[in-house]
């Protein structure tokens, strides 16, 4: 009842006559830019979207066009033309003329901005929507006429048709980017490559001295004995900034004619696949149409490989070996490339001394190091009656896994790029500063070892006695990888290995039977701290027996009943594997030639 009268008591006071004396004060009328009467300071902005030279005859007449658009209107003082060659409109970033454009209406220098249309002006609908309001925010605001779409956008309601034309602007743009990577996709795909030429190389001309399409790039002498000294040069183990500073120093210019050298330049030649004769297309993509931001393929874009596409400077061997010392680098390897080696003689006799950081993840390597020691006979056979009293043929030593809660002995954890050692371990070798990490590929084993800090691929174990040991963890995820394939494991689990310390006079090693390894997954629990448990599975190998055949084991793990007569030798020195250099380095010799025809080329013999 209440709400009836409110309602009437409104509709009487609005149909009460107002008998006070009024006066009508009109609305200023809108700007109209092709009023007479109204002065306007303008300026142009054109944009051609290649600087490609068929696109110059454009450019030039959307300049002449504006000239005479503002003869046209005798009210329209043109002030300058802003104009971008070879710059995309789906983004504002490197767009110099129109962002110096835009700052010169915020200083109120102009009144009109005209172009030709809203895709001109810009094709990313958030950047045209916004930069329009903002100049409309001015004061005085300033107002763009966009020609062929017939639009002010000071007039009434045009927001809405600027939605629309920024809209198909913007979508004409992604069709655009779709129908260049379809033609890229196919262009590599039947290997017409426009290969641009690096320092080393030129591209093919014609009789009339134009570029050939698609043409195979050709060696310029002059520049090649400049990438065959950088990259021997870096194979000595010269770091990029010293080779950057002495190619600077002698007076070398890069592709581009400068004589100043950087570290940045030194990696894309030692990088590049072109110098071993090959091309991979899309190494590189335009991950955001608008931003223009380019990510790295991997794998996000079809790839081809093609190979001796034009003449090699540098031997695949080389370049890949190249690559292999970058690798490490990147992990505080110095030096020149990993050393290949394996113990020749003693208890560890077919090892190969690990650096855990070598990118190289294949398996087939370990298998050929170790395989280059020759085979030895086996142990004498031991009597079944010196190892126990009763015929225990059939009996099987039960796995400690099954009868122990709490295990005290060492034991590794293996994932695909770590290996952590227990404290157990650490304890054993409280005394020991760096070990060697060893790998028997076939008798699927690991080992650790004493060793000096000289030693090849030495490890920093526990180097401070006073300070206190806490649990030992190595990074190597090649490593880790080419491990998980000798043993076929699967990249879902982590896996834990129980091992076995011996000592013998002054020697003590840790061996790890892999075969014994025990999967296990991480478990998130449940709570704030969401801390992560390890959960140990049992192996499918396992569900037939309780452990190996009882003399198998005792000769598997009794180390002493290995070599009864003889020394263990485990300190015994790795040797180079002969036969097996990766690559032969450039020795210095080799090195002052590479130079010396530099500096004869640079004319500063």
């Amino acid at each position: 009842m209440q709400d009836g009268n409110n309602r009437e008591e409104l509709r009487q006071i609005y149909q009460r006559e107002d008998g006070g004396e009024k006066t009508f004060i009109p609305a200023r009328p809108k700007i109209n830019p092709n009023e007479k009467d109204k002065f306007f300071r303008v300026c142009a902005y054109c944009r051609v979207s290649t600087d490609n030279d068929e696109q110059l005859p454009s450019f030039e007449l959307q300049q002449a066009h504006y000239r005479q658009l503002v003869n046209d209107h005798p009210n329209w003082e043109l002030r300058h033309i802003y104009a971008d060659e070879g710059i995309s409109g789906t983004s504002l970033k490197n767009r110099d003329s129109f962002n110096e454009m835009i700052e010169a209406c915020k200083r109120g220098e102009y009144d009109l901005v005209v172009t030709k249309s809203v895709s001109r002006f810009a094709r990313n609908l958030v950047d045209c929507i916004s930069l329009i309001r903002e100049l409309k925010r001015l004061t005085p605001p300033v107002g763009v006429y966009f020609e062929t779409d017939n639009l002010y956008t000071l007039a009434e309601n045009s927001e809405l048709m600027l939605s629309f034309l920024a809209t198909f602007a913007q979508e004409e743009s992604v069709k655009k980017s779709e129908a260049m990577n379809w033609s890229l996709s196919q262009r590599f795909k039947d290997g017409k490559l426009l290969t641009p030429a690096p320092l080393g190389y030129d591209r093919q001309r014609d009789a009339v001295g134009r570029y050939i399409k698609y043409a195979p790039l050709v060696i310029n002498e002059a520049e090649a004995c400049i990438v065959r000294f950088i990259y021997d040069a870096y194979l000595s183990g010269r770091s990029q900034e010293e080779i950057a500073c002495v190619l600077t120093d002698i007076g070398c210019q890069t592709k581009t004619g400068s004589a100043e050298w950087t570290s940045g330049v030194i990696g894309y030649i030692l990088t590049n696949e072109r110098y071993c004769g090959s091309v991979l297309t899309w190494k590189t993509f335009t991950s955001d149409l608008y931003e223009h931001k380019h990510k790295r393929n991997r794998q996000d874009r079809d790839q081809y490989l093609y190979r001796d596409r034009h003449p090699a400077i540098i031997s695949i061997e080389k370049f890949e070996a190249v690559q292999v010392l970058i690798e490490n680098r990147k992990h505080h390897v110095q030096g020149g490339l990993p050393a290949l080696h394996v113990i020749d003689e003693g208890f560890f006799r077919g090892y190969i001394p690990i650096n855990h950081h070598w990118i190289n993840d294949d398996p087939n390597v370990y298998y050929d190091i170790s395989n280059t020691v020759t085979k030895v006979l086996k142990p004498r056979q031991i009597e079944k009656k010196m190892l126990s009293a009763f015929d225990l043929d059939g009996y099987q030593v039960v796995r400690n896994q099954f009868t122990q809660v709490r295990y005290e002995g060492p034991a590794i954890t293996i994932s695909g790029n770590r290996i952590s050692f227990n404290l157990f371990c650490m304890k054993k070798f409280e005394a020991v500063s760096n070990i060697q990490l060893l790998l028997h590929p076939a008798e699927r084993k690991i080992a650790i070892r004493p060793c000096r800090e000289k030693d090849v691929h030495s490890i920093r174990w526990h180097p401070d006695p006073e300070k206190p040991i806490y649990s030992k963890s190595l990074n190597c995820q090649h490593f880790g990888t080419a491990l998980y394939s000798i043993m076929n494991w699967s990249p879902d689990y982590i896996y834990r290995v129980r091992g076995i310390w011996a000592r013998r006079r002054a020697e003590q090693i840790i061996v790890f039977n892999l075969t014994n390894a025990v999967p296990a997954v991480l478990i998130t629990q449940e709570g704030e701290s969401k801390t992560k448990r390890r959960v140990e599975l049992c192996p499918e190998e396992w569900t037939d027996d309780f452990g190996d055949e009882f003399y198998a084991h005792v000769l598997e793990n009794g180390f002493y009943y290995l070599a009864p007569d003889s020394e263990w030798q485990t300190e015994a020195e790795s040797v180079p594997v002969p036969g097996m250099e990766q690559f032969i380095l450039p020795s210095a010799e080799e090195l002052q030639v590479s130079l010396d025809e530099l500096l004869e080329r640079n004319g500063n013999a």
